[in-house]
């Protein structure tokens, strides 16, 4: 029996004298033997990243579509009014109220979804395309009134003609007022890229807005329980806070993906495709009995055919309807109004070509996974080859989100991010966008780049601790290979790790997070360091094996989809008679944006408000 006595006399000076039970002596060497023999599992440092802060003022709904009602359905725009500021407040985005923890329980996730919907079906009532300004003239004369009803007397004292730059510009109001959706152009957000204040001009684009910043929302208070879990003992690892972390991050990833939809972008998906390993196998046999084609490539040809549909139904959106365009020439078709009202968002930087959004949503995806690693490691039987699969898939989407990252300081087309590495973006990074030297963009890119390099290494860890469970001669040099190839990994992660920590220490908000995220990623180093020792002793004074070349890379495997979010329908309130058609439809502009006449012609023509007899041929 191995002499312990050292290790006796650390627990307590007297132990001889303690013990003097054989059987009781018999029980301490066997702890003993395990306590010195037990390896600590490595736990991954699944640090969550602060996705920025998307806020808003509380907004007026009632004095500020009173300026767009019908003045003889007051009643329906109070009562539309009433149900928009409800539904907002329960969305809890505005800044005095969004630091407050929304999430407290598993149900309160599937209850913000519902109260999220119902806003966002309130909303989709306002770009609903109004039929009866093609087939009413007096409807289409009423959209191009102005906002606040005129007295007679200002009636009287306007001109009876006006110029050709004023006509033109009544016809076209008239001509693009289709929808109400102009009149939703009053609520006020602060961007997550800049923090500069950016305003709604449209519902389409409040719509986009909502979205962003309720995903935001999902992945803050996720972040916030992920370090909690950090700040504790894993051997004790709050179950309940963890699923509710890894739901909060799904759900945020699909949140984002709808918001990535409103503004007619396809969603994009890295890494490697949702397996269920409960119903693996199943699927496999059925595959076989079926015609013996692979799974795999079954799903990819699946797959491709989706996105090809997706593409054709793409270009039809696209192409405005022949129907729609020989109903009337002076009319633009609801779908061009769309675009057009969605064009507007470029301009804002948190939503210019969906790049943000997408980038959350990988980055979302990818924290869950991490959440299903750290699940995996803490418990009694830890499945290192499957822990070192999912790390590769962690690995790849934070290459991706990397690259796409790089993208807000570059003007190369959105078709090529995923085709370019992050080396190769920072190389064409010559012409800056206005937004390039966001504080919260600097961080995200940051912190994608140090996450990329360390899954790696920390999957390269896995493999070498699953050849540590077999103790023979092959498999102790076979890990002795994988964790020297870990630990070199890991030394190139190190500065890209320290530029991230002094990226959060210049932020006051981020600066006590930095002593977690440190101590965290220490422990991956240290644990490496220390299971290769293991090893290499193990083989230099038992085996005298020499050393192979490591494993190649396992293949990725991922446990995680995007939440989608459920389908938005008008809200019934739009089918009541008394708020279907309180509101004028109203022209969609954006802000600041002034359209000059350079050429002022001399021919006039008579305003539109004269009757008949006051026309001057």
């Amino acid at each position: 029996m191995v002499d312990h006595s050292a290790y006796l006399t650390s627990l307590h000076p007297d132990w001889p004298i303690i013990f003097k039970n054989p059987v009781h002596v018999q029980l301490v060497h066997n702890r003993a033997t395990a306590a010195m023999t037990q390896r600590e599992p490595l736990p991954p440092c699944c640090h969550a990243l602060t996705p920025g802060r998307k806020c808003s003022s509380n907004p007026h709904f009632a004095s500020e579509l009173r300026k767009f009602g019908v003045s003889s359905k007051v009643d329906g725009v109070q009562r539309l009014a009433s149900d928009l500021s409800a539904a907002r407040a329960a969305l809890q985005l505005e800044s005095n109220t969004i630091s407050k923890s929304v999430f407290q329980s598993p149900d309160d996730i599937p209850n913000y979804t519902r109260r999220l919907t119902q806003y966002l079906a309130l909303v989709k009532g306002f770009t609903e395309f109004r039929q009866s300004t093609e087939n009413n003239a007096d409807a289409a004369l009423q959209a191009s009134v102005p906002v606040t009803d005129a007295t007679a007397g200002a009636a009287l004292r306007q001109p009876l003609v006006e110029d050709s730059g004023q006509t033109a510009n009544s016809q076209s109001t008239a001509a693009t007022a289709t929808d109400c959706g102009g009149c939703l152009s009053f609520c006020r957000w602060q961007d997550a890229l800049t923090g500069q204040t950016v305003y709604a001009r449209s519902a389409r684009q409040e719509y986009a807005h909502v979205l962003l910043a309720c995903g935001i929302l999902m992945m803050s208070d996720a972040k916030d329980k992920v370090d909690a879990i950090l700040s504790e003992r894993l051997s004790e690892l709050d179950e309940t806070q963890l699923k509710l972390a890894y739901q909060l991050l799904l759900h945020a990833a699909g949140v984002l993906e709808a918001c990535l939809e409103s503004m007619n972008f396809t969603p994009r998906s890295i890494g490697a495709e949702f397996a269920d390993l409960g119903e693996k196998e199943t699927e496999v046999q059925e595959s076989v009995d079926d015609g013996g084609v692979v799974p795999d490539d079954d799903m990819m040809a699946k797959w491709r055919e989706e996105q090809r549909q997706a593409q054709q139904d793409t270009q039809k959106k696209a192409v405005p309807d022949r129907n729609d365009t020989t109903k009337s020439n002076s009319t633009k078709p609801a779908a061009s109004i769309a675009e057009e009202d969605l064009a507007m968002l470029k301009r804002v930087p948190d939503l210019a070509d969906g790049r943000f959004p997408q980038l959350l949503a990988w980055i979302a995806l990818a924290e869950a996974q991490e959440l299903v690693v750290l699940r995996g490691v803490t418990r009694e039987v830890v499945d290192y080859t499957l822990m070192a699969k999912l790390s590769v898939d962690i690995s790849a989407r934070y290459k991706g989100a990397s690259s796409l990252s790089w993208m807000f300081y570059l003007t190369v087309s959105a078709e090529l991010f995923p085709f370019l590495c992050p080396a190769e973006c920072q190389k064409i990074a010559s012409r800056l966008l206005s937004y390039s030297t966001s504080i919260t963009a600097e961080r995200i890119r940051l912190y994608c780049a140090y996450k990329e390099p360390y899954y790696q290494a920390i999957s390269t860890y896995f493999q070498g601790a699953a050849c540590m469970q077999t103790e023979d001669a092959r498999n102790c040099v076979q890990a002795v290979a994988n964790l020297k190839k870990a630990a070199t990994l890991f030394e190139k992660v190190v500065p890209l790790e320290k530029s991230y920590e002094g990226k959060m220490a210049a932020d006051k908000e981020e600066k006590e997070r930095v002593t977690l995220l440190s101590a965290f990623f220490l422990r991956s180093q240290q644990i490496i360091s220390r299971d290769l020792d293991i090893v290499t002793h193990r083989n230099d004074s038992v085996y005298y094996e020499p050393i192979p070349q490591p494993e190649a890379p396992c293949n990725a495997l991922s446990l995680v989809k995007p939440t989608t979010l459920p389908a938005v329908t008008t809200s019934d309130l739009w089918r009541d008679g008394e708020v279907a058609n309180c509101l004028k439809p109203t022209v969609v502009t954006a802000s600041g944006d002034a359209v000059e006449n350079h050429h002022q012609q001399q021919n006039s023509s008579p305003r539109k408000g004269c009757c008949s007899s006051c026309i001057i041929s």
